[in-house]
């Protein structure tokens, strides 16, 4: 469990699970060429501690110049399955420290801008059926790939938008 909240964690590693999940099937010279001040030794590194804890999986291979050329997958549309509440609850606060010191970082630069950086946080409570909810993440998903797949532009800058499913109250408990 602390290997894969490690990679979960980690926002190189996070940046190639979002890639490989928005292309459904990625190689690492796939991945470099998206991600050119990415270092080779550090992709490979990266790809194979994904492996190790199972958030992604080989899914094809084929020669290159002499060489095998593994294709990558997501594992599972979740990527962690906890095993235990306490490791589910583990991966939360690990994931809400970091989101924390995103922003601490953020504030103390002494540059911050919310209006300017276009920084958000909503919060809709919305009585809908497991099917219902399903069909809107999904939704959601298309859109959040359509940007994703772009061509990244000269003046881009890297947005974290976090999606967060958390439990309702007195209908949950």
């Amino acid at each position: 469990m602390e290997k894969l909240l490690k990679v979960l964690t980690d926002p190189v590693s996070n940046r190639i699970l979002q890639m490989i999940r928005v292309r459904k099937k990625m190689t690492i010279s796939d991945i470099l060429s998206e991600n050119t001040n990415l270092p080779r030794a550090t992709v490979y590194r990266k790809v194979e501690k994904m492996l190790d804890v199972g958030a992604i999986e080989i899914v094809d291979s084929h020669k290159v110049r002499g060489q095998t050329e593994n294709v990558y997958a997501i594992k599972e549309m979740y990527i962690t399955n906890p095993e235990t509440d306490e490791d589910s609850l583990k991966l939360v606060t690990i994931s809400l420290m970091q989101i924390l010191d995103q922003y601490d970082r953020y504030f103390r630069n002494g540059n911050a801008d919310v209006n300017r950086d276009k920084l958000f946080l909503l919060n809709y409570a919305i009585p809908l059926s497991d099917k219902d909810f399903s069909a809107m993440m999904s939704d959601i998903f298309k859109i959040v790939d359509k940007y994703q797949k772009k061509k990244v532009s000269p003046d881009a800058k890297l947005k974290n938008l976090y999606l967060l499913s958390a439990p309702g109250g007195e209908n949950n408990e």
